[in-house]
């Protein structure tokens, strides 16, 4: 229907037709209910009113061509105005049709009924503009309102009208939704593998052979809709009081308006849909390439470890692909290699500029923004055996756990992995001991457990009963401490019980007890080496020497120490360095004399490092110092952390790397991995454990140290804001139905905190902040590993104190936020799944889903099963995995002898008794699987995420701030890209549309923080524009770092030098370059009012939000 209006009041807004186009619509879907209404004798008043403001609206659009198309001296400008005008009728139906139609190829039932649903409200929707648009032709013929049968009439008209107007948007659609359903599955090919080599090896339909298809297809859907739109009017004006009219040149002129405006505007519309069709045959043969990968792959996957038969006979032969631009490059080649008479590559240009270049962008990726273990990742991808493949994988998996999205084989019987061990196991010894320091703690209001102390006589109390034999201590320590004595004493006992598991542990990991317990339950403090650490080194030495003298008189052998191996023992134990925790070049023996980069073990200068322990606390005495840790938080924790990571380390990589060591040599033999690829896993495996480039100068250390935490505390008061948008990521990873049914959880974590926060006397945690600690996070509120990995050198507690404050805008707390929404909106996604089990209506995606979340965390089909009857309630029957339930955490499903020493050519493997087997648990299971996907979430710089020079403390300046978008790229981005890209992992349209959704919201959130920033520094909000607002959101990842990107910078010097470089930079701009360039007396001082103005911007940004209203040196003043 086109509309001509004229405008007579000369205040209505002014309107284009496109501008109309939507008004108008709304118009008529308004006249159409309003129509239904008189017919079956309903009162529409709304709706009668809100076609009467549209039109009111609408006086505004004033047509520029009114004339009739064949009086239209310029053609093609009348059919740009009414097309724009009259989009909406074609626009609607197609793509209301597309979304329907693709929601039903999604293989979930709510999908299926969304779409049915979308379909018939798009009839619907389509039928009433046909209505009104009938009744207009109707009344405009009769030149008066129809009566009550006269509308009846017209109704069913409409209906007629709409069959008409549904055929060519139905099979636009069709075509649009086939293209994305081929796309995100299987294509409807059969995957079998004679298929799918037949498909692999077609040639590929050229630009030409592609444009004729989908120019047919286009041409066809134009001409259809052309014909329709002609027969729509038709049946109009024939049922209308005049059908004579039809015979007429204007009904005839009417007919040809119609079918000429909608038929070009569908085949604009129409255009993705003949796209589509264009490349199908080519998307088939893309499809076909990518599941014969997935077929090779499985090859290896499917063999046995133990096969070291080569699979390549057996895969699919995929021929290399020729991309367009490939091919005129090749020719391009051809071209010179025939004028020149040799390959460009051979030439001067090719091997002094074009092969350097080439070489160094891939050295420079991979050297600059890679993970650490990429190469590992190719070996598994690449692998011909199952024998190299599940090495690798096992090796690649002592380091990190399966990539979520990527649908690989996790380690069997759950994580094993360092990183998921240690960071469990620390939250299992651990909270029951904090949550009871913490009972006998004297801490701080509105500061938390932050700033906490203990009483001099508790703390000697707690640390007396626990290292004297037989749990003895003075009981008059308590006397005015308000202490009871059967409380601190069942608390007592409950440490020891602790201290018990950590116990079984070790022994379960093949560690001796004793040797543990002589060295870990009476630690060195390392703020007391600092102080005196001129006086430990003297003593140390003397302990030494008189350890070599006493080994001697027995006709044994300690070596004298060096002064650099003193001053490294100090200087480990003053940066928390564990000396029990070797470099892997320092535990293992080099493969072959041949091996000339292998490990070097060092076994003269471990042994005396032990003996010279033996006289440090006489001499000490002597001297009146006390070099032992007296505090009792720091007794525990610290001995508890360590046996967490003794634990991790010799589960993941076998006691001194032995495993490591042994999944290399099969590899080495296997010829699948070379030197440099083992030396980058040694270094990995330094950097876990906090060992790599520790022997950097410890001045340099302190000034990096210093540096950072100026330059974090400058630059990051706004963080929280910047972090806003990790929200997005909860709902992408698990879900966002299960994110918003956490919503009160998520609420309730918050005002636990909050009750914490505001008491100056011990409360007792809540479910949620007990979920935390369960799980490893906010053990202690003075540590924060996540934040000292993104903004620092090492521990920080400066910068750990600044984030849990107002300045720090609450960083910690929102991290921790995020973090318990994570698990708790996975643990709302488990118990989904396994009552969908139970109930036996699990849909097939969501088994297919549940399916690759169980394969990435090593849990068996048998073993969820297993889990789902330990959390299933008797009397209801329905499932609540509770990771607060201790009894059901602990119930053991399965057992596992640990493995001390990998079998070799000579000996076979070595195992550890029967009664110390590893006992797998529940919580074996759960934990790790709720970390990972916090993680996920949470961004967690580490040592196996982050590009390895990160790892070097002498790099910490640099790195700062650029840590943050590397490991999103190489984490969260990546996981994005694998749902998106079917390409790249089994192809799942709801998890693309999961993927899309978070990028959507991450995006949203970007500008609310720049919303809220603006209205916190009292300036206009400017919109970042798409660019920034990705860099913003992570989502260019190492790329955005070349232009000044990313969540917590601004300016290229900042993102590529760090905070530290932009220090220098201003320092010459505004400071020392009028000083030395300045011509006069006056130009040359104007530097110390730069100066000025400088020192306040930063001490006002250092107070972050809570520098609204309070600038102290603003201006410089």
């Amino acid at each position: 229907m086109a509309v001509n209006l004229s405008r007579d009041d000369e205040e209505l807004i002014r309107l284009s037709a496109s501008q109309a186009a939507l008004p108008q619509y709304q118009q008529m879907q308004a006249q159409g209910i309003e129509a239904l209404g008189d017919i079956l004798g309903m009162d529409t008043g709304i709706f009668s009113d809100y076609a009467q403001q549209k039109e009111e609206e609408l006086r505004g659009f004033q047509p520029e061509r009114p004339e009739r198309l064949l009086e239209s001296p310029k053609p093609f400008d009348w059919w740009k105005e009414k097309a724009a005008l009259n989009s909406m009728n074609t626009i609607v139906p197609m793509m209301g049709f597309a979304i329907g139609t693709t929601m039903q190829a999604i293989p979930h039932p709510i999908a299926k009924i969304v779409g049915k649903g979308i379909n018939w409200a798009t009839f619907a929707i389509t039928y009433n503009a046909n209505l009104a648009d009938t009744l207009q032709e109707h009344e405009d013929t009769a030149g008066r309102e129809l009566s009550r049968p006269e509308k009846l009439k017209a109704a069913v008209v409409a209906s007629g009208v709409t069959y008409l107007d549904m055929l060519v948007p139905r099979t636009g659609a069709s075509a649009m939704s086939q293209t994305i359903a081929k796309t995100f599955g299987k294509g409807g090919l059969e995957a079998t593998k004679k298929s799918l080599q037949s498909m692999v090896l077609m040639n590929r339909q050229s630009l030409a052979a592609q444009a004729k298809t989908g120019g047919k297809f286009l041409g066809g859907l134009v001409a259809k809709e052309m014909g329709t739109e002609a027969g729509q009017k038709a049946l109009q004006i024939g049922t209308s009081v005049e059908p004579g009219r039809l015979a007429t040149s204007e009904g005839l002129q009417d007919i040809l308006e119609e079918s000429v405006i909608a038929g070009p505007t569908v085949g604009i519309v129409g255009s993705p849909a003949a796209v589509g069709q264009a490349r199908s045959f080519n998307r088939d043969i893309n499809t076909a390439r990518r599941l014969s990968k997935e077929y090779n792959q499985g090859l290896a996957e499917q063999q046995s470890i133990r096969s070291k038969k080569s699979i390549a006979g057996d895969k699919i032969n995929i021929p290399e692909y020729q991309s367009t631009f490939n091919k005129l490059a090749k020719e391009g080649g051809q071209m010179f290699e025939k004028k020149v008479g040799a390959p460009l590559s051979k030439t001067a240009m090719g091997t002094k500029v074009i092969s350097p270049i080439k070489e160094g962008l891939i050295k420079g990726y991979r050297g600059i923004a890679e993970k650490p273990l990429a190469e590992l990742d190719r070996i598994v991808r690449n692998a011909d055996s199952g024998f190299v493949f599940h090495t690798a994988n096992k090796l690649r998996q002592m380091f990190v756990p399966t990539e979520s999205g990527s649908n690989q084989l996790g380690e069997s019987i759950g994580p094993t992995d360092f990183y998921s061990v240690r960071d469990t196991k620390s939250g299992l010894y651990l909270k029951p001991v904090i949550e009871i320091l913490n009972k006998y703690s004297n801490k701080q209001k509105f500061a938390g457990h932050m700033f906490k102390s203990f009483d001099p006589n508790v703390s000697k109390y707690f640390v007396d009963s626990l290292r004297t034999e037989g749990g003895i201590a003075d009981p008059s320590l308590l006397n005015g401490t308000g202490v009871s004595k059967e409380s601190i004493d069942a608390d007592i006992q409950t440490i020891r019980e602790q201290l018990d598991l950590a116990h079984s542990d070790l022994r379960q990991s093949g560690i001796g007890i004793e040797y543990i317990e002589d060295y870990l339950t009476n630690p060195v403090s390392p703020e007391a080496v600092e102080k005196n650490r001129a006086a430990f080194i003297k003593i140390l030495k003397k302990s030494n020497a008189r350890a070599v003298k006493e080994a001697k008189a027995k006709g044994e052998k300690v070596r004298k120490l060096t002064d650099k191996e003193i001053n490294r023992i100090a200087d480990d134990i003053i940066g928390n360095v564990d000396p029990d925790i070797l470099t892997v070049r320092e535990s293992l023996r080099p493969k072959s004399k041949k091996q000339k980069q292998g490990p070097v073990k060092q076994p003269g200068f471990e042994k005396a490092r032990s003996a010279t322990w033996k006289y440090v606390d006489e001499y000490a005495a002597e001297e009146g110092l006390n070099f032992r840790e007296q505090n009792i938080e720091k007794v525990l924790t610290g001995y508890l952390q360590k046996v967490a990571t003794r634990v991790a380390s010799v589960r993941a990589f076998g006691q001194n790397a032995s495993l490591l060591k042994k999944h290399l040599d099969d590899l080495v033999s296997a010829n699948a991995i070379e030197q440099k690829d083992i030396d980058r896993v040694y270094d990995v495996y330094d950097g876990v454990h906090n060992l790599y480039k520790k022997d950097a100068d410890p001045d340099l250390l302190a000034v990096s140290k210093v540096a950072t935490t100026v330059g974090a505390i400058t630059h990051l008061g706004l963080a929280t804001l910047s972090s806003i948008t990790e929200l997005a990521w909860i709902g992408e990873r698990a879900g966002f139905r299960h994110m918003l049914a956490t919503i009160p959880k998520a609420l309730r974590y918050s005002m636990e905190g909050i009750k914490t926060w505001k008491q100056s006397k011990y409360v007792e945690p809540g479910e949620n902040q007990q979920a935390m600690s369960l799980l490893g996070f906010n053990l202690d509120p003075r540590v924060n590993e996540r934040l000292d990995a993104l903004f620092s050198t090492d521990h920080n507690a400066i910068l750990n104190a600044w984030f849990r404050g107002p300045m720090g805008a609450y960083l910690t707390q929102w991290t921790n936020f995020n973090r318990n929404w994570a698990a708790q909106a996975m643990l709302h996604n488990i118990n989904h799944r396994a009552n969908s089990i139970i109930a036996g209506d699990i849909s097939d995606i969501e088994q297919r889903r549940l399916n690759s979340e169980l394969k990435e965390n090593g849990i068996s089909q048998e073993l969820f099963q297993e889990l789902i009857n330990v959390f299933t309630d008797p009397v209801t029957g329905k499932v609540k995995v509770d990771i607060l339930d201790k009894d059901k955490m602990n119930q053991v499903l399965r057992t596992k002898r640990v493995m001390v020493k990998p079998a070799t050519k000579k000996k076979q493997a070595k195992y550890l008794s029967k009664k110390d087997a590893r006992q797998i648990r529940a919580r074996d299971l759960l934990m790790p699987w709720l970390h990972k996907v916090v993680d996920d979430v949470v961004v967690h710089p580490k040592a196996t995420n982050r590009p390895m020079w990160m790892s070097d403390p002498k790099f910490a300046i640099i790195a700062q701030l650029k840590t943050f978008p590397i490991v999103f790229g190489n984490t969260v981005v990546k996981r994005l890209l694998k749902k998106l890209n079917p390409k790249q992992c089994s192809p799942d349209f709801g998890a693309a549309v999961g993927a899309a959704g978070g990028i959507a919201m991450a995006y949203a959130l970007v500008h609310a923080a720049e919303m809220m920033k603006a209205a916190i520094r009292q300036t206009d909000y400017e919109d970042p524009g798409i660019r920034e607002t990705l860099d913003r959101a992570g989502l260019t990842g190492w790329v955005g770092l070349v232009g000044g990107a990313g969540r917590f910078q601004e300016g290229a010097t900042t993102a590529l030098g760090g905070t530290a470089f932009s220090f220098v930079d201003r320092a010459f701009e505004d400071f020392l370059s009028p000083i030395y360039t300045g011509g006069t007396a006056e130009e040359k001082l104007e530097a110390f009012p730069n100066l000025g103005t400088w020192l306040a911007e930063s001490i006002d940004a250092s107070l972050g939000p809570a520098g609204i209203y309070f600038k102290p040196f603003e201006g410089g003043e």
